[in-house]
């Protein structure tokens, strides 16, 4: 196949959405090289891994506005290039395609949560999701919970929505003590610490963290740090004022963003892995922390559970007595600690990003095989 690809997401500090179409892209070139891979998009990726990889074809076209180059610029390159097939893989693409396409819609909490996205965001995006997801030949979505919600606010038929769940990226895995250590040193952890790894905004549900965190240290029942490791987003000043407000920031270490190399040794020095999100499509720190045995409390919502099973403490994420008494249990328990991250190991290995390229790649062709049996002449 000529399967054309849109990688706007994939940069040199990609988020998970980034991380998941590359991961995807990386996976289907190896499970199948004969396929030739066509990228399309307004910038460069800066990604070695691309330009090393066989069956790939850089076409990016500088455009300054990734809004206008999709619904203006990338229906001409598609075209001229006429690939058999198309994957946007951020939830959107453009309205008019020369070719079939299928997308990827992580989530649908622009409809759930509007007030957890900026105005732009619900302006310019969310008219677009139900226009593309009803033209597309095929929708993907990564748990069922996000299918269910597909199927019932976008009014896609049911058989045209396929869920394919995300994995963790082969560096995700224990690292040894020597690793963890200089780790530690790099980023000034100077005690042990509980992690969160993510975009920096209101839906992550950081404040709520901080202060759970915040009242087990006041109590004297831990003695951890809190590292947030993730890039500001969309009102993330809140975030910082809190931490400031409680009198506690010397003990948060706000590190920004960090190379994917890093976050493996992050994971595996934490004794405990936080994330309290208010709502996920799936939540693929989840996955890559408990990787690197790292246990791990979420919020116990309907995609979190679906992803980390019983592998991890799950609390209500609106409440901050639940998840400092969530934190607590991790923490202080030493069996439910270390049973949790052998469970999360377990449950970790079930997702591959093999077989999510295997299965990507046989929706594009059940797509292809449906438009032809329509096209067939009676």
């Amino acid at each position: 196949m000529r399967i054309g690809y849109e990688i706007t997401s994939v940069g040199a500090q990609s988020s998970g959405v980034g991380t998941y179409a590359l991961q995807l892209l990386l996976g289907m070139a190896a499970v199948e090289s004969a396929n030739e891979y066509l990228l399309f998009s307004n910038r460069p990726h800066h990604r070695q891994e691309l330009a090393a990889t066989p069956g790939v074809r850089d076409l990016a076209r500088p455009f300054p506005s990734r809004m206008l180059w999709m619904q203006l610029a990338l229906p001409a390159q598609l075209g001229a290039e006429r690939p058999d097939i198309c994957h946007y893989p951020n939830s959107i693409g453009p309205l008019r395609s020369p070719v079939p396409y299928v997308v990827t819609i992580h989530d649908m909490t622009l409809s759930l949560m509007p007030g957890h996205h900026p105005w732009r965001k619900q302006l310019l995006v969310r008219p677009l999701i139900p226009l593309v997801a009803r033209r597309a030949a095929h929708v993907i979505t990564v748990s069922t919970q996000a299918r269910a919600d597909i199927v019932r606010i976008l009014r896609v038929p049911p058989g045209r929505v396929t869920v394919i769940p995300e994995a963790a990226a082969a560096h995700f895995r224990p690292v040894p003590g020597e690793e963890q250590e200089r780790a530690r040193a790099r980023y000034g952890l100077r005690r042990p610490y509980v992690l969160y790894i993510g975009t920096l905004e209101p839906r992550k549900n950081l404040v709520r963290l901080i202060r759970a965190w915040h009242s087990l240290r006041r109590r004297g029942e831990v003695p951890h740090q809190l590292v947030i490791v993730g890039a500001p987003g969309w009102q993330y000043r809140p975030i910082y004022e809190e931490a400031r407000a409680l009198g506690c920031a010397d003990e948060i270490v706000f590190t920004g963003y960090l190379p994917r190399g890093d976050l493996p040794a992050l994971y595996s020095a934490a004794d405990a892995f936080a994330f309290p999100s208010l709502a996920e499509g799936f939540g693929l720190p989840v996955v890559e922390a408990m990787a690197c045995g790292t246990p791990v409390l979420i919020s116990d919502t309907p995609a979190l559970r679906e992803v980390a099973g019983e592998a991890a403490v799950r609390v209500d994420p609106r409440s901050v007595e639940a998840i400092a008494d969530g934190l607590g249990l991790l923490l202080g328990d030493r069996e439910l600690h270390d049973r949790l991250g052998a469970a999360g190991l377990a449950r970790a290995a079930s997702f591959s990003w093999q077989r999510a390229a295997r299965d990507t790649l046989a929706v594009y062709r059940a797509a292809l095989a449906a438009r032809a049996a329509t096209l067939a002449p009676a």
